[in-house]
């Protein structure tokens, strides 16, 4: 496997992060990512999303979506076939510091496991303790060999 490091561990953790790029067609996150004030599980489409479009209530769309921005969006360095809706994994922030939620596609539940998605795991684990994996209703956790 070829080292592809998407992360820079010497990073400032307090550094608050900007999205860098635009979605442009992507809206998997509309599928993966729950909307606590809807009651939008992950793994369903947001009924106000137009795939491959946007939001259909962008100017009033919830605040969690408001504030959600994946680590593609935030990191240059992730390459474009790491783009969500290309790899079916949407990474994202966690409430723990030192972990992130790998958000997996349940219509591509390999996605984390194969290329490119597989490049994702080892590169997030320099930088986080733990990765949480969710897809649809199953969840894992991966640690950092100590």
């Amino acid at each position: 496997m070829s080292d592809r490091p998407y992360l820079d561990p010497d990073a400032d953790p307090d550094a608050a992060p900007t999205a860098v790029r635009s979605c442009g067609a992507c809206t998997i996150c509309c599928k993966l990512v729950a909307v606590p004030e809807t009651g939008k599980p992950n793994g369903a489409w947001c009924p106000a999303c137009i795939p491959g479009t946007g939001c259909g209530i962008h100017a009033i769309r919830p605040q969690s979506c408001r504030n959600f921005e994946c680590f593609w969006l935030m990191e240059t360095a992730f390459p474009d076939d790491l783009r969500p809706d290309r790899c079916g994994v949407v990474v994202a922030f966690n409430d723990d510091p030192d972990s992130v939620v790998l958000h997996v596609d349940p219509d591509r539940p390999e996605a984390w496991r194969t290329e490119p998605g597989s490049h994702l795991v080892p590169a997030l684990l320099r930088v986080y303790e733990r990765l949480f994996i969710v897809c649809g209703d199953d969840r894992t956790m991966v640690t950092r060999a100590s």
